[in-house]
């Protein structure tokens, strides 16, 4: 039973975990297929602002199956009794245009890494940067705690995302937004219309076709509309769209 306590303190918790982390803790990296660039945090950065803001936290993950050329998991973060879940994929092999091996590690670690990222990021851990313009304006703002090479590449996103920097103003942290959080979760009683219009707003923001949104209920949950799903499988449909790069699920 979730206590008002509890429940309170959990609310603190996930404020807490959603807040930008140190501009110095981001880095850079290539959307594969494409020539834009992305601004991630490392797994290792959200694993210690879990360690920071709750220390007892606990992850449990699935067994790992295997789909076409990608790995696929379940993760869950507990955090005071509370579980959120998220999936994970990442590909067994990635080639270059060349044919060269372009994955890193074995399969099982890399979702290990990611399945963190993602089951965290329902937690609220770094769902800021799935908002990328404003990820940049923050790293702006800040550019003065940033490498020589991360102000380069810094340089580069704004170019990348057409951000007119004499227009920007500090904002240190993320304005607040109004989603479905935690109490709706914890009531067990998941608003569909919210989740539905997230799910098409994440579509949106990713560029993922209704096409390729199709094909991938199709094979997570044998199902060709979102009608079809539980709440439970409608959030879990969500996370899995904000997790997934739109190569994934092509």
């Amino acid at each position: 039973m979730i206590t008002p306590e509890i429940r309170e303190e959990l609310c603190r918790i996930q404020a807490e975990l959603k807040k930008p982390l140190s501009a110095k803790l981001h880095e850079v990296r290539e959307l594969p297929g494409t020539d834009k660039k992305w601004v991630f945090l490392p797994w290792q950065v959200i694993r210690d602002r879990l360690d920071e803001v709750a220390p007892e936290w606990l992850i449990d993950h699935s067994e790992i199956q295997y789909m076409n050329n990608d790995a696929i998991c379940r993760c869950g973060i507990t955090i005071l009794g509370v579980r959120k879940e998220a999936i994970a994929s990442v590909p067994i092999s990635l080639t270059s245009a060349k044919g060269k091996e372009m994955t890193r590690g074995s399969a099982a670690d890399r979702l290990a890494a990611e399945s963190i990222k993602n089951a965290a990021e329902a937690w609220g851990v770094g769902r800021y940067l799935d908002d990328q313009e404003f990820t940049i304006k923050y790293l702006w703002d800040n550019r003065h705690h940033l490498s020589d090479d991360m102000n380069r590449e810094l340089q580069l996103l704004i170019k990348q995302y057409k951000i007119a920097t004499g227009m920007m103003q500090p904002r240190p942290q993320m304005p607040a937004k109004k989603e479905a959080g935690i109490l709706p979760t914890l009531a067990g009683t998941p608003d569909r219309k919210l989740l539905n219009a997230e799910i098409e707003s994440v579509m949106n923001r990713k560029g993922i076709s209704l096409e390729q949104a199709k094909s991938a209920l199709s094979e997570l949950f044998g199902v060709k509309s979102r009608s079809q799903l539980s709440d439970k499988q409608l959030q879990e449909f969500l996370e899995y769209l904000r997790s997934s790069r739109v190569e994934v699920i092509k």
